[in-house]
């Protein structure tokens, strides 16, 4: 009996002995197993959140490219009315003889130098002599027809007045435009804030061959005090990497480029590796540039390592139990399980991009986090923004003609339009198809109507070439305030909704405001 229970004692000892060993075996094997999608795990959500950084960097510099364009566009319509008006007010005034032509004409000039008004470009000359008579830019010479030719090209806008013997031809120069489109853009890039430390700067190159003073830096909100200090293709970052030559290479072979360097963080002494991309505006030689810290990315991956580390401790010590009778079941329920959590992760990744694709602009889910937080904000100071609802007249037509391209090229064109007409602390959102929603705080409602005529009008403007011609969107807006009543900010996205179909009910491309 006593040897009896020294070989069941025995045995037991060895199967509990071989138990513990598969079980080891198997934890062994499972560890190693889960490391190995780990790793694989960590490398895709690192591709993942990389490729979503770039495409943040790159549609937030192509829109600030459409930012430029459209500002030059519009600033140079605006000084050309300029031009007419002087142009239409010369022409209507009677003078007396060729003095008091240019007596007017001379102190009509000075008096826009003397008040800051520098954009013009004036000079008269008196065509029997040849002599010239004005010209504070110092730019006719003795022949005065081929001064005129040479300068002619580089005015935006122009205009030819005679009186007598007397000529005189004034306009605005595209250089003074730029000017002003370039201040204006600095301006706004300084005042614009993004999350994870990202932001925009700009160099311009002088000299495309690289080296010393090879480019100057024009706009860096970051760093101001290095504004207008020269840059060199030698230069160095933290680490001894080139990131001004890799740039300037990149820029002359493609263009654009994205690439990556290390820097100090400001305000602190640690040093982060950074993403960024950079691409050309040729006409201004302008490197617009945009770069976000990689630090977070890190941050975020260790503690999904961490969480997962946690996780795989308390599955190896279950299985180390129960392995034995379900390893098959185990090991494809562990298969099914990591699959479930990346599809999670990438899902949940997915959704954080608040960008619509064609157009740029927030999207419906941006938009719904939008109108809250203005809501909630309503409720504490009780100022209301502006909720604008509209949408295109005859999409559908449009679409069905011209096909979907057409239809996207005028979304884009149209968005680029309004958000160059709105500030940039307003808001606009695609809620769906040809539907934007546009919040504009601080928005006056006895201006109201003059805003929306703005918009309407600056949309009525777009031409969008077509194979018989062209073609101009219009738009019907519909505009309504958060009330003290409202429970949430859904009962103003209704009204403006109401006030968008009663524009449409009234014949299109208008406007109705409900209270």
């Amino acid at each position: 009996m006593l040897n009896r229970k020294i070989r069941i004692s025995g045995y037991g000892v060895v199967t509990a002995a071989l138990i513990a060993a598969i079980c080891a075996a198997i934890a062994f094997f499972y560890l190693t197993f889960y490391n190995q999608i780990g790793n694989i795990y960590q490398a895709e959500t690192e591709s993942m959140v990389l490729d979503l950084k770039k495409v943040f960097l790159k549609s937030t510099i192509d829109n600030l490219i459409y930012e430029i364009d459209l500002d030059r566009k519009l600033e140079a319509q605006r000084y050309g009315e300029i031009v007419d008006c002087r142009y239409d007010a010369l022409s209507l005034q009677e003078f007396a003889d060729e003095e008091d032509f240019y007596r007017t004409l001379i102190a009509k000039f000075e008096s826009d130098f003397q008040e800051g008004n520098d954009y013009w470009t004036v000079f008269l000359w008196n065509d029997q002599s040849g002599q010239v008579l004005y010209d504070p830019g110092k730019l006719l010479d003795q022949d005065i027809e081929g001064a005129l030719e040479k300068v002619k090209p580089l005015l935006a806008h122009y205009r030819l007045v005679t009186f007598g013997e007397l000529s005189c031809l004034f306009g605005v120069s595209r250089q003074d435009i730029d000017r002003v489109v370039k201040e204006e853009i600095g301006s706004r890039i300084r005042q614009r804030k993004f999350d994870n430390d990202s932001y925009l700067w700009i160099n311009e190159i002088l000299n495309y061959e690289g080296g010393d003073n090879y480019a100057i830096r024009r706009i860096h909100p970051n760093l101001p005090e290095t504004e207008g200090m020269f840059l060199s293709t030698a230069m160095q970052d933290i680490k001894g990497n080139l990131p001004y030559l890799t740039e300037l290479e990149g820029i002359k072979k493609d263009g654009q480029l994205f690439y990556q360097y290390y820097f100090k963080e400001l305000n602190s002494e640690r040093i982060s590796e950074k993403i960024s991309y950079a691409k050309l505006y040729k006409d201004y030689n302008w490197v617009l540039c945009m770069g976000m810290p990689l630090n977070e990315m890190d941050q975020y991956i260790a503690q999904v390592n961490e969480r997962g580390r946690a996780m795989t401790a308390k599955n190896a010590f279950v299985l180390s139990l129960a392995l034995i009778l379900v390893v098959a079941f185990c090991l494809t329920l562990l298969l099914l399980v990591e699959r479930w959590r990346f599809k999670c992760v990438a899902e949940k990744l997915e959704l954080e991009i608040h960008i619509d694709p064609i157009t740029s602009v927030g999207n419906r889910r941006y938009g719904v986090k939008s109108l809250m937080r203005a809501f909630d904000q309503f409720k504490i100071d009780g100022v209301s923004p502006a909720v604008m609802m509209f949408d295109l007249d005859h999409f559908k037509e449009i679409n069905d003609t011209w096909g979907h391209d057409v239809g996207d090229r005028i979304l884009q064109e149209i968005t680029a339009i309004v958000c160059g007409t709105i500030r940039s602390t307003d808001q606009l959102i695609r809620w769906g198809g040809d539907e934007f929603v546009g919040i504009i705080y601080g928005m006056k409602t006895e201006n109201t109507e003059a805003f929306a005529q703005k918009v309407r009008e600056a949309i009525s403007s777009i031409k969008i070439a077509v194979e018989t011609g062209e073609i101009s969107p219009t738009v019907s807006i519909g505009i309504s305030y958060f009330k003290e009543e409202d429970a949430d900010y859904s009962s103003a996205l209704k009204k403006a909704d109401q006030a968008m179909y009663v524009a449409k009910t009234e014949g299109r491309n208008r406007i109705c405001i409900l209270p």
